[in-house]
């Protein structure tokens, strides 16, 4: 598949996403460039819906910029989700403020806390979301679908096939706004903690852990989620 059918597949699962949803599906944004790309998409496609991000309260500062300033350019309404405090005042207390480093189990406790728990409390009131995953960036993400529906959640991936060569062509030949963490050598950006820069996909997030480096948002549904 060229590029340009890549982005009319995008394009064209966006609207069979909208139609399957009436209009009441979300785009979960960390303001990524595939995010960027999925809000272009649908801003060129009258598709204004509404844009969730998740707070976990370590994010870069360039990314509270990046937000900040996406929300004055493009005019749209982003809400925020944040994590439960007593969770987090529980886990600090337990284990300390740097807890994801000691064990691929507490850093997944973090993650699970901070950005996995907001997300399910909306995914009761509103499970049809749209995410930027691409099948190229991990293991999981490789068995996912453009569209998927189980008891959980409807899920649309509209950049599911694209690569990173799609994805930067596409930023540069529409003049998409990034955020300036990419240009600091950034290829993944979470929490301020657990990124960094790197060569690859995802070797810059968790990079002290081996293995699939999942937050756990996208097995929110299968038979690992509890």
């Amino acid at each position: 598949m060229n590029h340009e059918s890549k982005i009319q597949q995008a394009i064209n699962t966006l609207l069979q996403f909208d139609s399957m949803c009436s209009g009441r599906e979300f785009l979960l944004s960390s303001f990524s460039k595939e995010d960027m790309i999925i809000l272009h998409l649908m801003t060129e496609n009258d598709l204004f819906r509404d844009v969730y991000t998740i707070d976990t309260g370590m994010l870069n500062q360039e990314t509270y910029s990046f937000i900040h300033k996406i929300k004055n350019e493009y005019g749209v309404s982003i809400k925020f989700l944040f994590p439960d405090f007593k969770d987090i005042e529980n886990m600090l207390s337990t284990y300390g403020p740097n807890l994801f480093y000691e064990s691929v189990q507490k850093r997944e406790l973090c993650c699970s806390l901070r950005k996995v728990n907001p997300l399910k409390r909306l995914l009761l009131e509103r499970n049809y979301w749209i995410t930027g995953i691409r099948s190229e960036q991990t293991e999981v993400r490789k068995k996912s679908a453009l569209i998927e529906i189980n008891d959980s959640y409807k899920k649309c991936n509209p950049l599911l096939n694209w690569d990173s060569v799609d994805v930067d062509k596409f930023v540069k030949s529409e003049n998409i706004p990034i955020n300036s963490l990419y240009s600091k050598g950034y290829r993944s950006i979470g929490c301020a903690p657990c990124s960094m820069p790197s060569s690859g996909n995802r070797d810059g997030r968790w990079w002290w852990e081996d293995g699939v480096r999942e937050c756990g948002i996208h097995r929110i549904g299968d038979h690992n989620d509890s």
